[in-house]
C-alpha cells in the first residue's frame, strides 16, 4: 500500500517534472571576519537533486548537502579548528532542504530548512536561475553561528564574527 501511494503522489513529478543532480561545477563559498582579517573558503564538492517542471517553469523542490571537511580556506590550521568548533565527526555535513519555491521570471524565492550543526532552522532566500543548458542558481544568504549553537573560535583572544555570509552557485544537469 505504501509503495502504490508513494508511486501516486510521485506520478505527476515524474510525468511533468524533470530531475536535475548537482554537478561538480557548483561551488558553495562562505565569508568570515575577525577584526585581524577577513577571510573566505569554498567547497564544490556538494550534492543533491532539483526538480524543475519545464511546462510552467517552476522548480518544485530542491535537496542539497556538502560535506563540512571539504570546505577550503587555504589555511589549513583555520579550517581543522574549525572543523573542531564545528563538531564535525559528530554533524559531519549541512543539509538545505526547501518546503516551497515560487518562481517569477528568473527569480526564485526559496523557503526550506538548513541543517547545520544538529539544529535545523527555518530560511528563506531569492535566487537567480537559468534553465538555459540545465539548472543552474546563484544567490546568497547570512547566517549566525550561535544561531546554530556553534561555540566560535578565537584569534588573538578575540572570537570570530558571529555572522558567516553564503554564496551558494549550483549547476544541475
Amino acid at each position: 500500500m505504501t509503495v502504490r501511494f508513494t508511486f501516486l503522489y510521485l506520478l505527476p513529478y515524474l510525468l511533468f517534472g524533470q530531475t536535475f543532480e548537482v554537478s561538480k561545477a557548483s561551488k558553495i563559498t562562505y565569508y568570515g571576519s575577525h577584526y585581524a582579517h577577513d577571510w573566505q573558503g569554498h567547497s564544490s564538492v556538494i550534492s543533491g537533486r532539483i526538480l524543475y517542471d519545464a511546462d510552467d517553469q517552476t522548480a518544485n523542490s530542491c535537496s542539497l548537502r556538502v560535506d563540512l571537511v571539504t570546505f577550503n580556506s587555504g589555511v589549513s590550521n583555520r579550517d581543522s579548528n574549525m572543523l573542531t568548533n564545528l563538531d564535525a565527526f559528530q554533524y559531519p555535513d549541512v543539509m538545505f532542504v526547501s518546503n516551497e519555491i515560487s518562481v517569477e521570471g528568473m527569480k526564485a524565492s526559496i523557503k526550506g530548512q538548513l541543517t547545520f550543526h544538529g539544529i535545523t532552522k527555518d530560511i528563506n532566500l531569492t535566487a537567480d536561475i537559468s534553465v538555459t543548458d540545465g539548472f543552474k542558481a546563484e544567490g546568497s544568504f547570512t547566517i549566525l553561528l550561535s544561531d546554530y549553537e556553534v561555540e566560535r573560535p578565537a584569534l588573538l583572544f578575540k572570537k570570530i564574527g558571529d555572522e558567516m555570509k553564503l554564496k551558494f552557485h549550483i549547476v544541475a544537469k
